[in-house]
């Protein structure tokens, strides 16, 4: 049976390789029993937090490390509010189980919330656990406040022993449940990775966060968080001294759209040579929005997903102004470009991905027309929900990382992010090739060895060429809808592409494949029409000179579908207020790939 089954496998498409020259550096596992050549689709959310956090305790998360793996891998889970019997009216489940998923619950404050919750715990009685336990949005405010300014809790001591003791428990909880939901056998069905979140801020509200992805369990004896290493090269710096030989990691920048303009900041000589190294990727969407470009007049699809406040504290100060154009993803892209051109190096050669950043514990519940809300900015769920409106309304219901590896286990998932070879979307299961070469073949789109061949001919999204040894800069790219989804269709590929031209930064926004065949009753919600499910194209860029360097990078765009909110509206109007009217009534679903930068190498 297992011959047959290898057989099959074979004549699907999937290079296989033996037992004997698969390789697990840093795990305990037995091989995978399907390897793909060519790489297969993994798509899993980085970016998750429980009950353990303190923004989500305070919201009235119960879920744990280890409800949520189970939820990542199809199981339900109960969401507040709860009954006395612990059970709920409200129960999440995912329509596919993800691949893969990280649990990463902040670093600060882990230690006090356990405190406060313990009630053999000598400072279960202090007047902020009190406030803690009993006045949660007001303490969600008072703990978060103190803590983005390095203030520790009066009940933690005089160095934060106290807390950083109490911390012991939930980390460890953290990493036995990785390690317990971890698929090892050979059919490698879930891959978890052990993380944390390092909540760093500037001037209080500019949101510098960043997720920590450790390659495996082989980890520090405890995360280090934004009151230990209040920069970002003293986090690096910290994890290389608390980390041996066996121990990697890479550190994901998220939601630099409520940054401020704070998250890309010009590294300083000493981050102007690893950054790359340290942080090689970044999160373009989650559930508080789109962080790829400001909204701007020749891109309308910029606009997507746009929050109309620029930080943590103008949203609730109610300061609505738009955020800079330097908080986005686009712009640190054409900024690396501009180092490399003075300083010889690109700091922001990222890759992009999604993810959720749920606060309910609940990985990859992205479902528009199911949203149940993320919690993640301070909104309660203590007190009875409304029927309709399950969250913030500007909020939405994230995205997920995907990755092309060769299997589902940690080393070869690991490798991709490493490599860049990722993609994020706005939820949807997309799958999205991206390759650049000279000699990719023309005819690549009818071609049934075109991964294949493009891999030997071309590089893959999250990978640089010498731009200065090519004749053109021919680019492949191929996407398909999500197949759950009927009335889904792939509206338009377009490449974006930044270059120096003259000492100066030019964007492009090029349409390399279009159809239009579905429409939107706004009414009812209702698609009309056929679309088609998928779209390829072989584009060659005719404005290329291979002198200049340059990053090119994929937007897949879905047709109109309802927003969750619309469709809520429409449902209960009394949520159809006033104030909502600058809401979006529809969306476009869409796809990011990792750049491909061509450079004089």
């Amino acid at each position: 049976m297992k011959k047959l089954l290898l057989i099959l496998l074979f004549f699907l498409g999937f290079e296989l390789t033996s037992a004997e020259i698969q390789t697990y550096p840093n795990e305990d596992r037995e091989p995978c029993s399907i390897y793909a050549e060519d790489k297969m689709p993994l798509f899993g959310d980085l970016h998750v937090h429980t009950a353990l956090s303190l923004d989500a305790n305070t919201q009235g998360t119960m879920n744990t490390p280890d409800d949520a793996y189970r939820f990542a891998k199809g199981h339900s889970l109960f969401l507040q509010p709860y009954k006395e019997d612990g059970t709920s009216d409200r129960v999440a489940r995912l329509t596919q189980p993800l691949d893969f998923a990280a649990v990463t619950d902040h670093a600060e404050l882990l230690g006090e919330v356990r405190m406060c919750l313990d009630e053999s715990n000598p400072s279960f009685k202090s007047l902020q656990c009190k406030m803690f336990r009993n006045f949660p949005k007001l303490s969600y405010f008072y703990m978060n406040a103190n803590a983005s300014l390095r203030r520790p809790m009066s009940f933690c001591g005089d160095n934060r022993e106290k807390c950083l003791e109490s911390a012991q428990a939930p980390w460890h909880e953290i990493i036995k449940a990785a390690e317990n939901h971890y698929d090892r056998t050979n059919e490698c069905n879930f891959t978890t990775f052990v993380g944390y979140e390092w909540t760093g801020a500037v001037y209080s509200g500019n949101n510098l966060h960043r997720n920590v992805i450790f390659q495996s369990a082989n980890v520090p004896n405890a995360p280090i968080s934004f009151y230990e290493a209040p920069e970002r090269k003293e986090l690096w710096k910290q994890l290389d001294e608390d980390c041996d030989e066996n121990c990697n990691y890479v550190v994901i920048p998220h939601n630099s759209n409520l940054s401020n303009g704070y998250m890309f900041e010009t590294p300083d000589q000493d981050e102007l040579y690893v950054q790359n190294i340290k942080e090689p990727l970044v999160e373009i969407f989650q559930h508080k929005g789109s962080s790829e470009c400001l909204t701007d007049s020749s891109d309308p699809l910029c606009s997507f997903e746009q929050l109309p406040y620029k930080d943590f504290q103008s949203k609730f100060r109610n300061n609505l102004s738009a955020p800079p154009k330097s908080s986005f993803v686009r712009d640190a892209l054409e900024e690396g470009l501009i180092i490399k051109n003075q300083k010889g190096v690109n700091p922001f050669k990222v890759g992009l991905i999604g993810s959720t950043d749920t606060h309910l514990g609940t990985p990859g519940l992205v479902d528009e027309q199911l949203f149940q809300g993320h919690g993640g900015a301070g909104k309660s769920f203590r007190s009875k929900i409304p029927k309709g409106l399950p969250d913030d309304i500007e909020f939405n219901p994230g995205g997920l990382a995907v990755v092309w590896a060769e299997e589902n286990s940690r080393t070869s998932i690991f490798n991709a992010l490493e490599r860049k070879e990722v993609y994020g979307t706005s939820g949807p299961r997309f799958l999205v090739r991206f390759f650049l070469g000279e000699n990719l073949d023309k005819d690549s789109c009818s071609m049934a060895d075109a991964v294949s061949e493009a891999y030997k001919n071309g590089v893959p999204m999250g990978a640089s060429i010498d731009g200065g040894k090519l004749t053109k800069a021919r680019v492949f790219v191929s996407a398909t809808a999500d197949t759950s989804m009927e009335n889904q269709f792939i509206e338009k590929l377009q490449v974006i592409k930044g270059v120096i031209r003259n000492g100066k930064i030019e964007t492009t926004v090029h349409d390399i494949e279009s159809n239009l065949s579905s429409s939107i009753d706004l009414s009812t919600c209702q698609v009309s029409g056929v679309g088609l499910k998928s779209l390829c194209s072989v584009w060659d860029d005719p404005d290329f000179i291979p002198e200049e360097e340059s990053f090119y990078y994929v937007r897949v765009v879905a047709n109109q579908s309802c927003r969750w909110s619309h469709k809520l509206c429409l449902e209960n109007p009394e949520y159809c207020q006033d104030e909502n009217d600058n809401i979006p009534k529809f969306i476009q679903e869409r796809a990011w790939t990792s750049p491909i930068w061509l450079e004089n190498l």
